[in-house]
Formats: C-alpha cells, sequence, structure tokens
C-alpha cells in the first residue's frame, strides 16, 4: 500500500502480557468461510463447553430482559484472558433466560459452523463477518467482545525490522487468514508486497509459534499470548511489530449472525449488546474480579499471568464503553477496503450492510454500561 489513510500508526500499544499456561486463546481462520454446508461444529474442529464451567456473572441490578424460550447455539475461540467477556455476555443472557449452547470452534471459522446450519451465532474475528458477506452470507454484526488488536509480529533474532523480511519465509494460517492480512499491511507500510516474501500455510497462532520455535519459519503474526510463551523458550526470536501499530482501528472481533436470526429473535440482538457493554465495564471495574474469573474459566490459568494481560488490555482500550468505541463501523469500513486492496476479498461488501450498531448505542441509553 502506498499509505493509504485507512493504514496508519496507532500510538496504542500492548506493553505487557503474559501466557495463560494451558489456554488456547483465540484462533484464526485460515480459509474463507464455505457458503453453505460447510464443516459444522462437532468433531475435531470443536468442542462443547462443559454445563457450568462459566460462574455467574453477578451483575446485579440494571436493565433486565426476558428471553426464556430463546435457544441459541454460539460459537467462540477457546477461553482466554482476551476473550473473557464472551463468556461473561453468554453466561448473562443464559442469566436472563436463554437456553445457550456454547461451541469452542478452533479451525472451523464462525461463519462456516453458522452456514452449515449448526450455530446461530458467533464470536470471532470481525473479518469473519466480512469475508462471509462476500461469500454471500447475510451476516450481520451487532457487537464486539474485543476491540484492539493481539497480534504481534515475531521473527528469528537476525530480523530486527519489518524490512529485513525481504526474501524470508513467513508462516501463516492460510491466504485469507486474518495474521496473513496482519502480515501484508506490515510489509506493504514499509514499500514490500506479498511476492517479496515466500509465505507457506502453517495453520493457527500455535501451530506458527511452534514452527517459529523449530526454525521452520523466519517469522509470523502470532497472537501475544503465544509470542510471550516463546519468549520464554527461546533467546533466538524477537518481536518485530506490535499490529496495533499498523493497523486501522477497526474492531478486532465480532459477535455476529445471520440476519435472518436477528430478525426471528428480536430481543435478543439488543440483550447481547447489553451484555457486552455490562462485560466491558466489569471488566474495566475491577482487575481483581476479572482476574478470579479467568481462573475458574480457563483450564492452568495463573493469577500472575491474568493479571498482566488485563493490564495490558487496559493500555490499548481492549474493552471501551463507549458504543462507539466497541464496534466502529467507519472502522470495519476500512477493512473491507483493506481486504478488497490486498485481494483477500474480489469485490467491497458496504459494512453499513453488515454492521448494527443501533443496539449497542440503544443499550447505552438502558444503562447497561454502566453497573
Amino acid at each position: 500500500m502506498n499509505s493509504p489513510p485507512l493504514i496508519r500508526k496507532s500510538a496504542a500499544l500492548v506493553t505487557a502480557a503474559l501466557i495463560l499456561a494451558a489456554c488456547g486463546g483465540n484462533t484464526d481462520s485460515g480459509d474463507a468461510p464455505e457458503p453453505a454446508g460447510g464443516a459444522p461444529a462437532g468433531g475435531d474442529d470443536t468442542e462443547q463447553l462443559e454445563e457450568g464451567a462459566v460462574p455467574p456473572t453477578g451483575v446485579e441490578g440494571g436493565p433486565e430482559f426476558d428471553l426464556s424460550g430463546t435457544e441459541v447455539v454460539a460459537t467462540t475461540s477457546p477461553p482466554g484472558a482476551i476473550n473473557m467477556g464472551t463468556f461473561f455476555v453468554y453466561k448473562r443472557l443464559e442469566e436472563w433466560g436463554a437456553d445457550i449452547e456454547t461451541v469452542i470452534v478452533t479451525t472451523t471459522s464462525g461463519v462456516q459452523t453458522i452456514m452449515a446450519g449448526r450455530a446461530d451465532i458467533a464470536s470471532q474475528g470481525s473479518d469473519e463477518v466480512v469475508l462471509g458477506a462476500a461469500e454471500g452470507a447475510d451476516m450481520v454484526a451487532v457487537g464486539a467482545p474485543s476491540t484492539a488488536m493481539d497480534y504481534v509480529l515475531v521473527a528469528t533474532e537476525d530480523i530486527e525490522s519489518v524490512e529485513a523480511l525481504e526474501g524470508k519465509t513467513i508462516g501463516m494460517s492460510g491466504p485469507s487468514g486474518f495474521d496473513a492480512l496482519l502480515s501484508r499491511f506490515s510489509l506493504e507500510d514499509v514499500g514490500l508486497s506479498g511476492n517479496d516474501v515466500n509465505f507457506v500455510q502453517i495453520g493457527g497462532s500455535p501451530d506458527r509459534a511452534a514452527a517459529l520455535l523449530s526454525g521452520q519459519v523466519d517469522a509470523a503474526t502470532v497472537f501475544l499470548e503465544d509470542w510471550e510463551e516463546l519468549s520464554r523458550k527461546t533467546d533466538e526470536l524477537r518481536l518485530v511489530q506490535y499490529m496495533a501499530e499498523i493497523v486501522p482501528e477497526f474492531p478486532a472481533t465480532a459477535y455476529f449472525g445471520q440476519a435472518s436470526f436477528w430478525e426471528e429473535n428480536p430481543d435478543l440482538p439488543l440483550a447481547l449488546a447489553c451484555a457486552n457493554l455490562q462485560a466491558n465495564a466489569w471488566i474495566n471495574s475491577s482487575e481483581d474480579e476479572y482476574v478470579e474469573y479467568v481462573l475458574q474459566v480457563v483450564p492452568g490459568a495463573t493469577e500472575e499471568a491474568a493479571r498482566a494481560i488485563y493490564q495490558g488490555g487496559q493500555e490499548v482500550n481492549m474493552w471501551p464503553t463507549n458504543p462507539d468505541e466497541v464496534f466502529s463501523v467507519d472502522g470495519l469500513g476500512g477493512l473491507v477496503d483493506a481486504m478488497v486492496e490486498t485481494g483477500d476479498i474480489s469485490e467491497p461488501v458496504d459494512p453499513e450492510q453488515i454492521a448494527d450498531v443501533s443496539y449497542l448505542q440503544e443499550a447505552a441509553d438502558m444503562g447497561c454500561n454502566e453497573l
């Protein structure tokens, strides 16, 4: 890119976070979603969260919703500190009477599970909404569990800058993976293109981290948590760039579902938006309560790690309570433009058609962002 306006440096940096031991964290999908009949929930790519694995939210007072009789199959990435709000939100919907079945997806995307008819809503990367729309899926995002990017570009110790990646091998999840898109952003920001490096498909962030550790690739964009784990295992890798420095301010993740599902369950999107704001307000209100919740939900989590990730998230406003900051339609438009420019989608999609933030604003007017 020749310095397009949507790609700009951000002052926000995640300066400190530690890996949650034995935690899968977020996942990134390597392929564009199938328009119909894609990989269903269940099998090797998914697992159902055990009943009772998520404790009550503890929220008292505030707006109330009657979701009794509403049945929802909801997908998300494996539990981790960054996406802890998702589990809070799904629990909150359950407390309002909804029958929530939470399915953890690993390599299958949320769009795929929805289009296969095996899920109703998803909590995953905002790029999935764009990819789904480009493939003909009528997806609409109504909120976001986390806002700031938690990806970093990691390379071997001898690579001190993005410019030094020319001619090197970069691991990616797949051609349409979010990590690959971010890697191309970094390259193009310094005048390089995807043709100046050798991209190889490796798999999800943990797989890319393993490839870095084994010397299979020279560089890769991975989740911050995976970098922290790598940094403890070897001195032969370095953090080259925080992706929060290079990407536009579009939502990192999204709560989304088919427009028809929201229409069939008209109380649900507003309730979800309210729970979204409540979750962010709850996270921001107490580090101790957040850490305690993480320790209960994430297998193998440690207090030290949870606190470090909380503090890093606070530095980049990971969980805002201002509805305009939770999910930016303008930022989503920037993501669409970037994905067209990089070839991830062939034609632009209208961000106004795939995001409805009116629910967030209505929820804020109801006081959902106040605990």
